[in-house]
This record gives C-alpha cells, structure tokens and sequence, in this order.
C-alpha cells in the first residue's frame, strides 16, 4: 500500500496471542488524495458489519448508498468497502489510527482501489475521509474525519511532511482554529473543488 510506508497495525486478538507493531502514515497533499483515488463518491453510510475473515483476522464493512460520483465509473446504488479490524463476540481485533465511518453519517470518500483489498480502503486513511454536516440554519459544510470544519483547501505546491499530523489532514486542508461552522466551506464548494482537481489532473 503506497501510502503506508511501515505496516500500521496495533492489533489485539482476544483469546490469542497480541501482535504489536509500529504505525507510520505518509502525508499527502490534497492533489495527491485525487489522483491516487480510482473512486470519489459522496455517499450515506446504511451498515457497519465486523466478521470474522480468517482464523486470526477481522474486517469491518461499511456498506454506503452512493449519492453522486465526482470521479471515476460506478453504476451502483451502493458500495461495500471493508476495514481491517473490528469485534466480533469476544474476538477484537484493533488497529491503531484507523478511524472507520459511522452508520448515518454523509461524506465523501476517496477510494484507492476497486480491485486490490487494502488494510484502509481509503486513500491516506483519514485523508481520504470527509463529512457533510448541516448547521442550524441547514448549511451543509464539510468537515475532516474528526469533525474539525475546514475553512479552505490549498492546491498550491508545497513540501509534505514525512508523517501524517495529529490531525489526520492531507497538506493544504486548511482547518478552524476554532470550531465555528458558520465559516467553513460549504459542501458544494468543496465537491466542486474536487470535480475541477480532477479534470486538472487528467493525464
């Protein structure tokens, strides 16, 4: 997995032996998130099912209706991503950093593959993961993984860092100092922005 560049795993299987390992995530730019993403969708999440895959593994599917298409080919109503890690009975399986989607909630996804299985089917993990929530006067603005309003998004060239923030953002992803939505970038805005990356993008 590119964005990955040391297995980032915690794992802890009860009823058997725990499986420690380091956790290190590349930080992209926001450019990066688009062109490395064979799927953009806003979507609704339906379902969140962990099952057991394997003697010692886990996934967690995230069943999503497909809302609209900012890039990329898909026909269907809805599409089914899976997680590594999750519970099922007494079994867990953790990973460290992996922030899976809620049931209910709307957002836009940058997915890396349709074909290849990955450990975070997102591009950049947390990256790759944005919200749309509505503020009291019904405003829909986007939001990162972790609920921070994003003010801007910056698509200028600029050096990455060697490992992803504390804030789980692709560089140029410009967030509220202060939780105000009021400011924040609306939905449209920011699914226009991608829609117009992408053309720019094309080879």
């Amino acid at each position: 997995m590119r964005i990955v560049r040391r297995c980032a795993l915690f794992i802890c299987l009860l009823g058997a032996s725990p499986w420690l390992s380091a956790t290190t995530v590349a930080q992209l730019s926001f450019d990066e998130v688009i062109a490395s993403a064979e799927l953009v969708f806003e979507g609704r999440v339906l379902a969140v099912e962990a099952r057991e895959t394997g003697p010692r593994s886990i996934h967690t599917f995230v069943e999503f209706e497909i809302l609209d298409v900012l890039k990329g080919e898909y026909a269907g109503a809805s599409i089914e991503l899976s997680y590594l890690g999750g519970r099922v009975g007494t079994r867990q399986l953790e990973v460290s950093e992996m922030q899976l989607p809620e049931s209910g909630e709307t957002g836009v996804y940058f997915v890396e593959s349709l074909q290849v299985q990955q450990l975070h089917p997102l591009v950049g993990w947390s990256q790759g993961h944005y919200l749309i929530e509505k503020d009291a006067n019904g405003r829909a603005h986007v939001q990162s993984a972790g609920h921070q309003p994003i003010r801007a998004v910056s698509i200028a060239p600029f050096a990455a860092a060697q490992t992803l923030n504390e804030n789980g953002l692709a560089s140029g992803v410009q967030i509220q100092s202060i939780r105000d939505e009021r400011s924040a970038m609306s939905a449209a805005g920011f699914k226009a922005l991608v829609r117009e990356r992408v053309q720019e993008l094309a080879p």
